[in-house]
């Protein structure tokens, strides 16, 4: 099954956190087209020290692409302890009794007034327990299969697409072939009727009809051999053999191989067009890159 890079999946789950408290969190995963593997993950705090084995279970389950993960805590019923910072209030009582001397003022500090100094509490907050965090990270990987489903769908659209440019470029393939044969078999008319025009000719000495016998032989063989553009198709062809091949492996990593092939195909085709110069076959080369652009664009989206 081919897959692409670009894919999206978000689920809602709720972790167990002990016998009477849950925590609601909400997952966002997407990927998008990149040479390698990369991850962003947006975590809250209290699992951010899960962020490599989260690394780690998607580089697996996903293998290529850039991935963001965005997890966001939907509902916290985990305990807060709110504590008094007391050195810091000890501070600020003795810089107020510093303020109230220095300045001869005889108010007293009220807690109300205490309370709204900064800093003044601070919230511990509760871990997760492992059996929370196992099931955190069983939820991202049930997330990325459900990611799986959507690249494997997108990838049996990008297969489509290339499937159809391969097969227009086997077409003028043949059209090529057919339209070089023909223009060897005048280039061999034109040779065989030089050949001829000279051998009646009685104008010069046999020295000199020998010798531009033998030059234009030699141009026009030169010619023939230049135009000869078969053993670059039977290559084009087996390329496409190999892309229609590809595509039906079963295995997952194959748009590095396609993009590789399509490549090569694009050289045969840059020789064909340099050693014809016929405008017939200059436009199918053309019609052909044409193609060829477009097939490079999908399988570089390909897994």
């Amino acid at each position: 099954m081919t897959q692409s890079m670009t894919g999206f999946a978000s689920a809602i789950v709720e972790i167990p956190i002990n016998a009477t408290e849950k925590l609601s969190l909400s997952l966002h995963l997407k990927s998008l087209n990149s040479r390698y593997f990369e991850a962003t993950c947006k975590l809250p705090y209290l699992i951010n020290n899960c962020e490599v084995l989260i690394q780690r279970i998607l580089k697996k389950k996903l293998e290529r692409g850039h991935v963001y993960l965005t997890i966001k805590i939907q509902h916290d019923s985990t305990k807060h302890v709110v504590i008094p910072s007391l050195t810091t209030i000890k501070g600020y009582l003795d810089a107020i009794k510093i303020i109230q001397k220095t300045c001869d003022l005889k108010e007293e500090v009220s807690l109300a007034t205490l309370l709204q100094l900064p800093n003044i509490l601070h919230i511990e907050e509760e871990g997760l327990n492992t059996k929370a965090e196992e099931n955190i990270l069983k939820a991202i990987e049930d997330l990325a299969e459900s990611l799986i489903l959507t690249r494997k769908t997108e990838g049996q659209v990008l297969a489509d697409d290339i499937e159809f440019h391969v097969k227009e470029i086997t077409k003028k393939l043949e059209l090529i072939k057919t339209a070089s044969g023909k223009a060897i078999v005048t280039k061999k008319q034109d040779l065989e009727a030089l050949i001829t025009c000279l051998q009646n000719s009685a104008n010069e000495e046999l020295s000199v009809k020998n010798c531009l016998l033998d030059n234009q032989k030699i141009t026009l063989l030169a010619e023939l051999e230049k135009i000869d553009v078969n053993e670059e198709i039977v290559r084009a062809t087996s390329h496409v053999t190999n892309i229609v091949q590809i595509l039906k492996e079963d295995s997952l990593s194959k748009g590095k191989k396609l993009d590789f092939t399509l490549q090569e195909l694009n050289r045969e085709t840059n020789t064909i067009a340099s050693k014809c110069s016929q405008i017939s076959i200059s436009s199918l080369t053309i019609d052909i890159k044409t193609d060829l652009e477009k097939a490079r664009e999908q399988a570089q989206n390909i897994l």
